[in-house]
């Protein structure tokens, strides 16, 4: 899980927390750069590992994110199952 925040000791406590629920926390730099994990992204909502989205935040690109967050929206559908939707989201956002 990515943890974006201007404040060190606190995205460490937050780290924490999600590490304690499970989950491996990714360090995704300050609030400035939150947006590499946004709609559009590679990162977003693809479900990766702590090294497979480490990269997707370093692939994300700002001025494409808000085209390929509209071409995704244009593909869902309600018939879609939650793992078409990571798939969709993993194959749009890392092209």
């Amino acid at each position: 899980m990515a943890i974006a925040g201007n404040n060190r000791s606190q995205k460490q406590i937050i780290m924490d927390v999600v590490n304690e629920l499970g989950f491996d926390p990714v360090d995704s730099g300050s609030l400035n750069d939150s947006w590499r994990q946004q709609p559009g992204t590679p990162a977003y909502c693809t479900e990766l590992t702590k090294e497979e989205l480490t990269e997707a935040l370093k692939k994300a690109n700002k001025e494409k994110a808000p085209f390929l967050r509209d071409k995704a929206m244009e593909k869902f559908s309600a018939r879609f199952s939650h793992k078409d939707i990571v798939n969709l989201n993993r194959e749009t956002y890392n092209s």
